[in-house]
């Protein structure tokens, strides 16, 4: 006697292998047996026929770091299948947090009523302990939280004594289970290291069997200069490495994906271990502030703002921003997601060009002067990519699909702003549209980019398979109905064809709705 019985479903078992009618059985956290188990008994049975069973979605490249602890928690990313979360990427983590990185986070928690109480990893764990969590949780090191903590936001080389600090810290946090380190080279403080800072811990990460995913230096004119820093950094150290949300970003650097490609797939062959992952999106999003050149948030948030506040500073800024895009670029392919103060409310939405005219300002006024209202804190969408070369990252076999979002919800404290649709439509608009619309895949090679591969990359044994003595974290899909509703104007929108969603061996979704069972556990590594 099963707990439950899944029947008849089309399995993909997120091996890459092709799809096979079949049936699943699950006892407590488990899957008990896979194949046809026709005289199975349980005291659940799912009638599956015609509906595909696939292992929970992995992303593999998740910010929910804060954002899990919100009540209600958030909807968005179990809405969509995903019952893994891998946290703190691009250098930007829950834990460790101290010195001036706890600092500079506190503000930013402020819109969400978030306190932070706790400064270690494994302090942090403790509280996950205590969250209400829809999804599996795996956290990654933060590069820039060990910086920062260290160094500051000072615009230099790390001494000797300070990498050793900053390795003491992340051993700890590798110790007390995180399942690798990433880096953010756009972002300060980690904008400020130097590749042997990076080669010296990510050295550290790899002797625990770790991963360095990394938010390369450049994703514009300079791409391909990053992608030989990460690919270099991981031969030095030899550590496995996930290059994030790859891409190339403005129309004149597209071609240079060709480029990319032969760098990576040259280093594969050398023996390299790297992979990496892309939302199936044409637009990035992140801070509004990450246009400025990193010299001008030297010295952390107060610096930043005093800088922006002088004429003379302003000028000096903007020029460096101009070297990055074009003033057209600036006000048309830039579009506030969301501001905190309730007289800027209006502005979310609108693109720099629109913001400025509302404004009766110029756009580089409208930028600067917004960023000193809002306290840094805007976010932006940016429209900057080739859905061309979209369809070319993501066939890649070295390639899974990831977020880069945060979890978000249509209600609640989680519903503030415009934030980009890959909060809510990933992994749906991944396969509707790039298995079933435009035939990029097949359904089995999408399934794997969000399930084995992400899984294997990781060093996560237990899940991302329809396997026998893997964790249950099923999805079911209704492919006919399957498709992401969240637009960028419209973002709060759940998917369709989200059958039931089932997270260590509970269904934590049905038909669309939430059954009030929190399944999600704190995942970590050797542990």
């Amino acid at each position: 006697m099963f707990d439950v019985l899944i029947k008849g479903g089309i399995l993909i078992d997120g091996t890459g292998s092709p799809k096979l009618v079949g049936d699943v059985a699950v006892n407590g956290d488990e899957i008990a047996e896979v194949g046809r188990l026709d005289s199975a008994q349980a005291a659940e049975t799912i009638d599956a026929k015609g509906l595909f069973v696939c292992p929970g979605f992995i992303d593999i490249h998740s910010h929910s770091d804060f954002n899990i602890l919100a009540d209600p928690p958030g909807q968005s990313k179990i809405q969509q299948g995903v019952t893994t979360e891998v946290c703190g990427n691009c250098g930007m983590s829950a834990a460790p947090l101290s010195g001036m990185v706890r600092k500079q986070r506190e503000k930013s928690l402020e819109a969400f009523g978030l306190e932070i109480t706790w400064s270690t990893l494994e302090e942090f764990i403790t509280v996950l302990g205590a969250a209400k969590l829809f999804s599996n949780i795996a956290p990654l090191v933060g590069h820039g939280n060990l910086r920062g903590a260290v160094v500051g936001y000072e615009n230099r080389a790390a001494s000797s004594s300070e990498v050793e600090e900053m390795e003491g810290m992340l051993t700890e946090a590798m110790e007390s289970g995180a399942w690798g380190l990433s880096s953010g080279l756009i972002y300060p403080p980690g904008a400020y290291a130097l590749r042997e800072e990076l080669v010296q811990l990510a050295g550290i990460v790899n002797r625990f069997g770790g991963i360095y995913t990394s938010h390369i230096r450049n994703e514009g004119d300079f791409v391909t200069d990053a992608i030989e820093e990460v690919l270099n950094t991981a031969k030095q150290s030899g550590v496995p490495v996930q290059i994030s949300h790859l891409k190339a970003m403005w129309k004149r650097n597209w071609d240079k994906i060709s480029n990319v490609f032969e760098m990576i797939e040259k280093a594969i062959k050398d023996g390299v271990k790297v992979t990496a992952d892309r939302y199936p999106y044409t637009a990035a999003s992140t801070g509004l502030d990450s246009v400025f050149p990193a010299w001008a948030c030297h010295g952390g948030r107060d610096a930043e703002i005093e800088r922006l506040q002088s004429c003379s500073s302003r000028d000096k800024i903007f020029k460096d921003v101009l070297k990055g895009m074009t003033e057209e670029e600036l006000a048309c392919d830039i579009t506030i997601s969301r501001v905190s103060c309730t007289g800027n409310k209006a502005l979310e939405g609108k693109n720099l060009g629109k913001a400025a005219e509302l404004r009766s300002q110029s756009v580089k006024d409208t930028l600067f002067d917004l960023l000193v209202e809002e306290d840094l804190e805007v976010d932006a969408v940016f429209f900057c990519m080739s859905n061309s070369n979209l369809k070319k990252i993501l066939k890649k076999s070295y390639v899974m699909i990831g977020s880069d979002s945060s979890v978000r919800d249509a209600q609640g404290p989680l519903s503030k702003g415009k934030p980009h649709p890959r909060s809510f439509g990933t992994f749906p608009k991944a396969i509707s549209r790039f298995v079933f619309e435009e035939k990029v895949l097949t359904v089995e090679e999408a399934i794997e980019k969000m399930t084995g591969k992400p899984a294997e990359k990781m060093g996560i044994t237990d899940r991302g398979f329809i396997k026998k003595g893997c964790k249950a974290d099923i999805v079911i899909l209704d492919m006919e109905n399957l498709q992401d509703k969240s637009t960028y104007e419209n973002p709060h929108k759940y998917p369709t064809g989200i059958i039931r969603v089932m997270v260590n061996g509970k269904w934590v979704l049905k038909n669309g709705s939430v059954t009030g069972k929190y399944a999600g556990k704190v995942l970590l590594k050797n542990m």
